[in-house]
């Protein structure tokens, strides 16, 4: 249940604009957990409770 957040696709966004992206969507949102998707190239975030059920498997 993966939540897109912002389209980083643009070669425009420099690595530390996208880093600093990621933190401030990270501290707007610390019951999620805010990720890079390469594949996507998109910031994406999941609950806590997704990735906890994700890891007893």
């Amino acid at each position: 249940m993966d939540v897109f957040i912002e389209d980083v696709s643009d070669p425009s966004y420099t690595l530390s604009q996208i880093m600093h992206m990621l933190d401030r969507y990270r501290e707007d949102n610390p019951d999620m957990d805010v990720y890079l998707d390469g594949d996507n190239r998109a910031i994406m975030a999941r609950p806590h409770s997704v990735q906890s059920a994700l890891e007893e498997r």
